[in-house]
């Protein structure tokens, strides 16, 4: 018979004198180190034996082929080549539309939510946002060696084959805004690729230029500010 720990504790306050009997309570309330604890005294400890899987078992279990057969079977096997495709709005349709996003591998690159952006899905340039900006300006220098002022500059490779289809005129404009001006102005380029002179224009720091397509659609070029002559 056991005695509950609070009425054990009680028999202990300062003050208090335990009797015979009470000292006896108190150590046949506990387990003895040289006393053996049946499970049954162990609280769910049958039942988590019960409940464990069997070490037989589960190695059998490992190198069993039919184990799982049904879920395995509804597994879906992606080749290379082939792709897990998710749907983006708006497309609906059941095949690969531009825009979707895909997973799988495409010439040993393995894609993660990717975007397909059309064409052969066996390519990376499929899966690969192009530049679609008409160029880029690459530097201004004011006042060389022949006081002139002249802007550095590089085109998309699209407007680069458009200018030898269509001669001269590339489509592609000029703009600047000088300080204190709300609207950008256009002027032709007047030199040869990739360098144009732009000294009659008297560009001042602080003014902003960029390139333009006219005629293909191309994004307009990251704006560029003249800075103070060094």
């Amino acid at each position: 018979m056991t005695t509950d720990i609070k009425t054990i504790l009680s028999w202990f306050k300062t003050g208090k004198k335990p009797t015979e009997k009470q000292f006896w309570d108190s150590w046949l309330s506990f387990w003895h180190k040289d006393e053996q604890i049946s499970q049954k005294n162990i609280t769910n400890l049958v039942d988590t034996l019960n409940n464990k899987l069997e070490t037989d078992l589960f190695n059998s279990h490992q190198t069993d082929e039919t184990a799982h057969a049904q879920l395995f079977a509804k597994t879906k096997i992606v080749k290379p080549g082939e792709f897990i495709v998710f749907k983006v709005e708006p497309n609906t349709a059941d095949y690969l539309e531009i825009g979707d996003s895909v997973i799988g591998y495409c010439q040993d690159n393995f894609l993660c939510e990717a975007t397909y952006y059309g064409g052969d899905t066996s390519l990376m340039t499929s899966f690969t946002k192009l530049n679609n900006k008409v160029g880029r300006i690459v530097s201004f220098t004011s006042n060389d060696s022949s006081n002139d002022d002249f802007i550095i500059y590089e085109l998309n490779n699209e407007v680069l084959l458009r200018s030898l289809s269509c001669g001269a005129y590339s489509g592609v404009y000029l703009m600047y805004k000088k300080p204190g001006e709300q609207e950008f102005s256009n002027a032709w380029f007047n030199g040869t690729y990739p360098k144009t002179w732009v000294t009659w224009f008297d560009f001042t720091a602080g003014t902003v230029i960029k390139l333009i397509d006219t005629i293909g659609g191309l994004e307009d070029s990251e704006e560029f500010i003249i800075g103070q002559p060094e």
